[in-house]
């Protein structure tokens, strides 16, 4: 039997036969992956990002809700002579003395300023979600600072919980990737990481000659 060679024969010396042109290289597809790789790795971070932005959004959105109750509270307290739950902090004959977290709860919940069910769920964000018998500091959301009437407008009303005097920590919700302030006057925020969270600058400094400020939280 005649092999034909006249093909192989006919190409000039060093050129491969029957290289295939629409296939890919090594060299090709390594570029494709490291093209995906990085793709995919730039939609992991703008997805976490999107859901970071939305779950902190709903905890300010929770935080406003509460200021809503708090202040009306407060505002039915003033037209009824100043008796009872003045803000965060009870008033008693003109005097101010702070309440316990527990009491600042059982007061909205008793006036019917909220039920117990929405109050658990504004006091909840990821990696809080407290228990309907257990509504304490350690197992909500926020820190609660004590306010009263004379407390400046800018003073936090609302902070989450991952927030402390020297900056972020590692605890729920958020850790140190940022953290949601609401103030007394009405105006809250989200906060990334980057922001100066320390009290020096998330506090307004008490006026010369006004009434003492108290930047402690209700236990």
């Amino acid at each position: 039997m005649r092999i034909a060679t006249s093909r192989w024969n006919s190409l000039p010396s060093g050129e491969l036969p029957f290289r295939s042109s629409d296939g890919f290289t090594f060299m090709e597809l390594l570029v494709c992956i490291v093209v995906v790789g990085i793709l995919g790795w730039m939609l992991v971070l703008f997805t976490s990002h999107a859901l970071l932005e939305g779950q902190m959004t709903g905890t300010l959105n929770n935080a406003r809700q509460l200021h809503l109750a708090t202040e009306t509270m407060a505002l039915e307290t003033y037209r009824a002579g100043g008796e009872g739950m003045d803000w965060t902090m009870l008033v008693s004959h003109g005097k101010t003395s702070p309440v316990s977290l527990a009491a600042y709860f059982e007061t909205l919940v008793k006036n019917n300023y909220l039920t117990k069910h929405v109050l658990r769920k504004l006091l909840s964000a990821p990696g809080k979600q407290p228990m309907e018998d257990d509504l304490s500091a350690r197992s909500i959301a926020f820190k609660v600072f004590q306010t009263n009437e004379e407390s400046p407008w800018n003073q936090p009303l609302f902070v989450t919980a991952n927030w402390q005097s020297t900056g972020l920590t590692d605890d729920a919700p958020y850790r140190k990737m940022g953290f949601v302030v609401f103030a007394k006057g009405g105006s809250g925020g989200i906060y990334n990481r980057s922001s100066d969270v320390t009290d020096t600058h998330l506090f307004p400094p008490a006026i010369q000659g006004s009434h003492p400020y108290r930047y402690i939280t209700l236990e």
